[in-house]
């Protein structure tokens, strides 16, 4: 079954999946999202608070559970996913690339944390926070949030195409903090497209990140990259910038 807990105040549905889930259990959470939309003429935030993986009933459960996603991915805003579960975990990296909502993993200790993410309103503009007090061959940012090819097409590409005017290489250091959501599809491809330009326009990349799954990524796309590329702990963040202007 599927409880939920429905918090107006503050915008929230919270859902629990206990034991098996029907076919029933997710019509039944549809219909309640769709009547809260209706009621309040907004969208809530999702927080899904499951211990492991939720057991399908059936084959007719699975479908159900993809067509809520389906009819309902670009009304939700923010899902989050509250798990310790190592497979469930890494969700929200392969649901970015198909879902317009922002998914991000919380473990379970931070349940209260999760429910405050899904619950805020973030504001509109760039996803590129940028790191001041750096030389002037070294492109410096932060991601909070999601980040979108507007973030490429409006600010880094632009900015990384100025600074090598008058620079033959760059160095680049992205801090991957508490607040990154994710990328969108046409992000990531921008991005790979920015790389392949100015492949030999880099002498140094660092990488600031307590994510697993972008260290590892790190350190197996890293020997393919002809500049040098250090991953750091978000806890080294002060080893992170002595490393990228030395």
């Amino acid at each position: 079954m599927l409880k939920t807990e429905i918090d107006e105040k503050n915008n929230l549905f919270i859902v629990t999946p206990e034991g098996t889930v029907s076919e029933a259990d997710f019509e039944g959470l549809g219909d309640t999202v769709n009547d809260y939309i209706n009621r309040n003429d907004k969208a809530p935030g999702i927080v899904l608070d499951a211990a492991g993986l939720p057991h399908w009933k059936n084959a007719a459960a699975l479908f159900a559970h993809l067509k809520l996603v389906r009819d309902h991915h670009k009304l939700i805003s923010k899902v989050a996913l509250v798990s310790d579960s190592t497979t469930l975990s890494i969700m929200p990296v392969l649901v970015d690339l198909f879902l317009d909502a922002k998914v991000r993993h919380f473990p379970q200790a931070n349940l209260e944390k999760a429910k405050t993410w899904a619950a805020e309103v973030d504001p509109v503009g760039s996803s590129l926070k940028m790191i001041e007090g750096m030389p002037s061959d070294v492109v410096a940012y932060e991601i909070v949030g999601m980040l979108t090819s507007r973030d490429y097409d409006e600010v880094l590409t632009p900015l990384i195409d100025k600074k090598l005017e008058t620079h033959d290489k760059l160095k680049v250091m992205v801090v991957f903090g508490d607040d990154f959501d994710g990328a969108t599809a046409p992000a990531m491809w921008d991005d790979a497209r920015l790389g392949f330009r100015h492949i030999t326009g880099f002498s140094k990349i660092a990488l600031v990140t307590n994510l697993n799954w972008l260290r590892q990524s790190a350190r197996f796309f890293g020997p393919l990259v002809p500049a040098q590329m250090h991953v750091f702990a978000l806890e080294e963040m002060g080893e992170a910038k002595a490393w990228i202007v030395s």
